[in-house]
């Protein structure tokens, strides 16, 4: 793979930071900066995170938490499992830890690094008797103990979990669900048991903060036709600071040719003070927390998909990228903030690109174009889904290893090329 080059800068605050220099000429287009690229695991078994903005490395950086799969050619079904296993962060060598049927390619099996406790302790959605739960697993001594309800998001402080029933997200939206898990309200637009749960990983007690039947009330004077459309929810997140998250309600418009309509709630961790930020129907696509009242997030703004930044509560949006940002990406933020991440999406070329963007400054660099032949859409895609290690110093993200063709780990490493 053709490696690129990249700059390496240490700020104040001891995080490493993306430094594109300054041309002459403001209206020049910055160079590529310097960085190096690669594979870090390989064929002929597959190898991917599934997800964005969540940190795969453990605290010390010496392995990356990851999935590995004997297949990609079609989704999950009902008793496939996918391996669970670390990787070794210089040598790319796979080591399994366990397995799991609660999994998918477009968010793995929601796999965390337990923020109490990470450099031994992983979080992860399973089935357990049938229905489907989460575990923490030790991974040095491989004690395990199960959560009542999946994980969805966890707070950066490892004390609690949001929490959404994948049944749902099976029925009404195959690829974020997982196979064999049902829902308990297939009749229901809106039921009101079900919808955000918030449970402590310590005892595994939970209870429902946001119901669907409360989104449904918050949003039918505007939108009526969702009195018979059923909704569900596909993301959720904390801010940084654990004192707010968002959430995303959709629904499939009705016709012939149904469309996700999608809008952007906040809430307090108990549910109140729950806010429209952006409104239903604005097709939200991604997003990211930059601080604890900054969002990042893709949807339909001055009539085109684009990256915009905005304050929680507030309607204050600022495209960001707007000349190099062409539709929908996966955008995570530096752990300093100062730095965008993000992926795009090319039909003519059949490939992804990975790309940053320094908030401040406004300017770009594109870090590599990635081939991805029958996998860059669809149900089985191979989204790069981009982000940070805990220093802010890599990038890994998902992409095929164009040898073998694999769905396998990649690392953006700055630093010159003969380093």
């Amino acid at each position: 793979m053709k490696r690129r080059r990249f700059l390496l800068t240490t700020g104040a605050a001891a995080l490493a930071t993306w430094r594109i220099p300054v041309p002459g000429a403001a209206t020049q287009a910055p160079p590529v900066p310097e960085v190096r690229i690669r594979a870090l695991t390989q064929g002929p078994k597959h190898h991917f995170f599934g997800y964005y903005g969540i940190p795969p490395w453990n605290r010390s950086g010496t392995r990356l938490l990851c999935l590995e799969t004997e297949f990609q050619d079609h989704m999950p079904g009902p008793g496939e499992t996918a391996a669970i296993g670390l990787v070794d962060a210089q040598a790319g060598r796979f080591d399994t830890l366990t397995d799991t049927r609660a999994w998918n390619f477009q968010q793995g099996a929601m796999l965390h690094w337990h923020p109490a406790a990470p450099d031994t302790e992983i979080v992860f959605n399973d089935l357990r008797q049938g229905e489907v739960a989460s575990a923490v697993l030790n991974v040095q001594t491989g004690q395990r103990r199960w959560l009542p309800r999946p994980i969805s998001a966890l707070s950066h402080r490892g004390r609690h979990a949001l929490s959404l029933t994948y049944g749902r997200l099976a029925r009404l939206r195959k690829v974020t669900g997982y196979a064999g898990a049902v829902d308990p309200n297939p009749q229901s637009p809106a039921p009101e048991d079900d919808g955000v749960f918030l449970m402590e990983l310590a005892t595994g007690q939970c209870r429902l903060v946001v119901s669907y039947a409360r989104i449904q009330s918050q949003l039918l004077d505007q939108h009526p036709e969702l009195k018979e459309q059923h909704l569900w929810i596909d993301h959720v997140e904390f801010n940084p600071a654990d004192t707010r998250f968002l959430l995303l309600p959709r629904t499939w418009t009705r016709g012939p040719n149904p469309r996700l309509e999608t809008g952007m709630f906040t809430a307090n961790p108990d549910g109140s003070d729950l806010r429209e930020v952006i409104p239903y129907g604005s097709r939200v696509s991604h997003f990211g927390w930059r601080n604890e009242r900054e969002i990042i997030a893709t949807f339909t703004f001055e009539g085109a998909n684009r990256h915009v930044l905005f304050t929680d509560g507030k309607q204050d949006y600022r495209v960001l990228g707007r000349d190099v940002f062409k539709g929908d990406g996966h955008c995570t933020f530096s752990p300093d903030g100062e730095w965008l991440a993000t992926d795009q999406n090319h039909t003519d070329t059949q490939s992804k690109s990975l790309w940053i963007l320094n908030v401040a400054s406004g300017q770009s660099a594109k870090l590599g174009d990635f081939p991805m032949k029958q996998y860059r859409g669809g149900d089985l895609r191979c989204d790069l889904h981009p982000r940070w290690s805990r220093d802010g110093r890599q990038i890994c993200f998902d992409a095929l290893e164009t040898t073998s063709w694999t769905r396998q780990l990649h690392v953006a490493v700055p630093g010159p090329v003969n380093q």
